[in-house]
């Protein structure tokens, strides 16, 4: 993939255990819930998972799972469990609290699974092909990944480069590299639309002068009244067209 990279301080590392910008992540993802609800919803749909208590054979793993999240939504709501996978020592010790069996290390895996799905980890990982390829390595034959990115590099802010975001990726380089990791491609296509307008205006402006930038109220605003529009738009065409994230569904065709 060319030349390796210089890494900055704010990037991740193979050796580093733990995430440049944890508490910014952590508030993510408690500040959100109806947005980290579609994101689940969205994954399950196109990974074929429907109601609750279908399917729950099915064997489930969540690359980079954070504090558990997501995780907790497919346990809710699906009767799914997901198996973990997070290099962040305090955030290992909260979805061990709850429940996931977690790991360091997909590596360390001995069983495959039907199911991996991924959401905001990709653009923290230099080597994203190397990764996808171990994903795939850990998919059975015919199982499916869902990957959940950022987009659009014009959007890369410092707030990107402060919680250790390597790129934010072109749809046609995502492809690029699920093909090159050896998946077969179902279909990839962007969310969030209005994120775009929030996310420039962050981009212009600067995240250090955004009074209320992150903060657990704007969060929450967002998630009530701005995110439920853009989820109205994304589903009348603009999936097609321009989003704040791409999500992408693909097949391990490989035995």
């Amino acid at each position: 993939m060319g030349k390796k990279k210089t890494r900055t301080a704010s990037h991740q590392s193979h050796s580093q255990k733990t995430y440049s910008g944890t508490e910014e992540l952590l508030g993510l993802e408690e500040s959100l819930p109806g947005y980290n609800h579609d994101v689940v919803r969205k994954i399950a749909t196109g990974l074929g998972v429907q109601a609750i208590g279908v399917k729950s054979s099915l064997t489930v793993l969540d690359f980079g799972a954070g504090a558990g999240a997501l995780a907790e939504i497919w346990r809710s709501e699906f009767s799914l469990k997901p198996t973990c996978i997070e290099i962040d020592p305090v955030l290992i010790q909260i979805l061990q609290s709850k429940g996931f069996e977690t790991y360091e290390n997909i590596e360390n895996l001995s069983s495959k699974f039907d199911l991996i799905y991924t959401s905001n980890v990709l653009e923290h990982i230099e080597d994203d092909v190397s990764t996808l390829i171990m994903m795939r390595k850990k998919l059975k034959k015919e199982g499916k990944i869902a990957i959940y990115v950022p987009a659009l590099p014009i959007l890369y802010s410092n707030f990107d480069q402060k919680v250790g975001h390597f790129r934010r990726y072109r749809r046609s380089e995502l492809l690029d590299k699920v093909k090159l990791a050896g998946f077969d491609i179902e279909k990839c296509y962007y969310s969030d639309s209005v994120g775009v307008l929030v996310w420039f205006t962050l981009r212009v402006l600067g995240y250090k002068n955004i009074k209320s930038k992150g903060t657990k109220k704007s969060l929450l605003f967002y998630d009530k009244c701005i995110y439920p529009i853009s989820k109205l738009l994304d589903r009348l065409f603009f999936r097609h067209l321009i989003g704040k994230n791409l999500l992408l569904f693909a097949v391990n065709q490989s035995s």
